[in-house]
């Protein structure tokens, strides 16, 4: 790390010290206060929750049987907000009440009647202390939000005192939530908030003074954060069915009370679905850049119900870094773009260059992916280079991590990408699709540039690429002995993988049965295990191809995958 980087490190460890400290004080004078003095008399409407609910899930918790954040605890009869626990995932997951979903799938007295014992009882249970994420931003603008989509099954007994314990501490989440975004840096906790603001103001009575002020800010935030072509300024693909999940409803809510919803927000909607169908592939997951995890197929399904041009996306979205090509059954998505910037970059990956491709419903070639939990002191190897379908030079990631793994240190915070200065082109002709793009990640330390060109054909039954490697300004390379390429190739856990004998070539068969071919025909590979991260309820072993190569040598590197007819 230079010494540029390295007080950009200092300063950025700073600054968040310093946030904290003052997210701290202002949260505490906000607890301390023990009370708000905004207190709503009742509820205009209940929004929609389009989220996927599973009546069961609410039957366990009767049983005290907690199932979140990928980890079942057994409560034994006590309250699940009284359960210590290490599990952050759990936790968040608990203390968002997202979970109310499953209670108002369950349509029964005795169900409803659970769903507001266990409100009353985080009420009640120092709700103020209660979890380190109990108060956190996203948690509390989640749980807000539950709050009020699940209004009718938390109130369906008409019990007074309860009434106006919970439209108590409905307002204080508001007065809780006004100053956590003060202190919040820009990113997707920050718009929580304010759609969380924003749901409040249509949905409590007489509460016309700030709803003015609350749609602006969402507006506001809505122009800084859905980039041109739908995309989310953090460059992650999940983020774009996570802002629908909750735009689409708040449309709806403007509309129950007869208010016009502001143009942002209308707009935002417009861009982020034909967005949303961009990075879906046809097994119906979203590609895995980004901090993308496991899809949530029957939500996406949703909400593109909601998508009423039906017609192709765009295939060049350079907003946000990302190129596509479609043809047949063949779906190809590239990242083309560097990673955002600042506290933006906290789950950004060194990927630059990297590609999933899938033939109907089989994803063949995909990246790591990132985890659904994530804990801490994890060290972050999903973020690296060689958890993505690229190349690879002497181990290293081709963007720098603001703590980069040294010994006793786990890979994680900011990405640096200064350095990289991405350049991209297409060319769609009538029989094929060809996306050039390159790099610089690599030329400060090694002095070598990569480029990159896939060539899609016409039927999606063949994807060609090359590998070039030069030296910075596009010329041969100077003599180097730091040029060990490791072009990787991560399949899909579904994917069945063998070598041929020369190891010039790998037959893949998709769980349908298709049946493709792998080949480098000027250098041998191998077959590696790897680790599929986004699926649940743990990670999968897989398997990636490997080729292995120095760029002195091997200055262009050409491969392909094709189908193989059948017989």
């Amino acid at each position: 790390m230079s010494i540029f980087e390295k007080l950009k490190t200092t300063r950025l460890s700073v600054g968040r010290t310093y946030r904290q400290i003052k997210g701290k004080f202002y949260s505490g004078i906000t607890l301390m206060s023990g009370f708000t003095s905004f207190v709503p008399k009742r509820l205009t409407i209940e929004p929609q929750d389009l989220y996927t609910a599973d009546p069961q899930v609410a039957q366990d918790f009767y049983s005290g049987y907690y199932a979140l954040g990928g980890v079942t605890i057994e409560t034994k009869g006590l309250s699940p907000f009284s359960i210590p626990t290490e599990n952050n995932a759990w936790e968040k997951e608990l203390y968002s009440f997202v979970w109310l979903r499953h209670f108002s799938a369950n349509k029964d007295t005795l169900s409803d009647s659970h769903a507001r014992a266990l409100v009353k009882e985080w009420i009640e249970l120092k709700s103020d202390t209660a979890s380190k994420f109990n108060w956190e931003i996203e948690t509390t603008s989640k749980r807000l939000i539950s709050l009020l989509c699940h209004s009718i099954v938390i109130l369906s007994n008409p019990d007074h005192e309860f009434h106006y314990q919970l439209m108590r501490s409905m307002g204080k989440h508001v007065k809780i939530l006004r100053r956590l975004i003060s202190n919040t840096p820009e990113g997707i906790s920050l718009l929580y908030g304010h759609i969380a603001l924003t749901y409040a103001s249509i949905c409590f009575s007489g509460n016309s003074s700030s709803l003015n002020s609350h749609r602006d800010k969402l507006a506001s935030e809505l122009r800084k954060q859905v980039l041109p072509d739908g995309g989310h300024i953090s460059r992650n693909p999940k983020m774009i069915a996570e802002i629908l999940a909750l735009l689409l409803p708040l449309k709806e809510g403007f509309n129950a009370v007869e208010i016009a919803p502001p143009d942002e927000l209308v707009s935002a909607i417009e861009r982020l679905l034909p967005a949303l169908r961009f990075f879906r592939h046809g097994d119906g997951t979203i590609a895995r850049f980004n901090g993308v995890s496991v899809s949530e197929k029957d939500l996406i399904t949703t909400l593109l119900r909601y998508d009423e041009s039906l017609g192709e996306p765009v295939f060049d979205a350079s907003h946000s870094g990302y190129n596509r090509a479609t043809s047949g059954n063949g779906v190809l998505i590239m990242d083309t773009g560097e990673p955002a910037n600042g506290e933006l970059s906290l789950g950004a990956h060194a990927g630059c260059l990297s590609f999933e491709f899938s033939s109907g419903l089989s994803s063949i070639i995909v990246n790591c992916g990132a985890p659904e939990m994530v804990k801490e002191g994890d060290s972050q190897v999903w973020r690296t280079t060689n958890a993505h379908s690229t190349a690879t030079l002497n181990k290293t990631s081709n963007c720098r991590f603001e703590n980069p793994g040294t010994a006793g240190r786990a890979i994680s915070g900011q990405l640096f990408s200064s350095d990289l200065k991405p350049e991209v082109s297409r060319k769609d002709t009538s029989n094929s699709t060809t996306i050039v793009a390159a790099h610089n990640g690599y030329v400060r330390e090694f002095g070598i540039r990569h480029q990159r060109t896939l060539t899609l054909d016409t039927n999606g039954e063949r994807l060609f690429g090359q590998e070039w490697f030069s030296g910075p300004n596009k010329e041969d390379m100077g003599y180097t002995t730091k040029d060990k390429v490791a072009l990787r190739f991560h399949l899909h856990p579904d994917i069945k993988a063998s070598l041929s004998t020369d190891s010039k070539a790998c037959l893949l068969e998709t769980r349908e049965g298709e049946q493709w071919r792998f080949d480098c025909p000027d250098l041998k590979m191998e077959l590696v295990k790897s680790i599929f991260f986004a699926t649940l309820p743990a990670p999968k072993s897989t398997w990636q191809i490997v080729v292995h190569a120095k760029a002195y040598d091997n200055p262009e590197i050409n491969w392909a995958l094709q189908k193989i007819q059948a017989t």
